[in-house]
């Protein structure tokens, strides 16, 4: 291949590797337990960042997230729990301890978040 044409492919391959990546998805809606209780806090994934990025709620209660940046996927990942790779759907966890809690989308680097539980 001449150095002409090398450059537009490595280009191309390297634009389209981070894509690829996010457009594995599941269009399932994902929840901690079988049926979820309304939630006290509602986040939405959007233009690839969590809005709001901090929410506070009380021990007990529960935050839902929303997926509204398809067709690029996310994840809502904690310290040993979160979601699967997704472009759409929703997520609902409970949190019956307070203490901070920080996530992120382990896709997107610049995607991070913040759950405040109080008591």
């Amino acid at each position: 291949m001449s150095p002409r044409l090398r450059f537009p492919a490595l280009v191309v391959a390297a634009v389209s590797l981070p894509l690829a990546a996010c457009s594995s998805s599941s269009s399932s809606s994902t929840t901690s337990s079988g049926s979820h209780p309304s939630p006290s806090a509602t986040v939405q994934i959007k233009f690839v960042s969590f809005e709001p990025s901090k929410v506070t709620i009380h021990a007990g209660q529960t935050v839902e997230w929303q997926w509204a940046d398809s067709p690029v996927a996310h994840n809502v990942t904690f310290s040993g729990f979160g979601t699967p790779t997704q472009a759409d759907g929703t997520y609902f966890h409970t949190f019956d301890t307070a203490g901070t809690y920080t996530y992120r989308c382990t896709v997107h680097a610049t995607m991070t978040g913040e759950v405040v539980v109080l008591p």
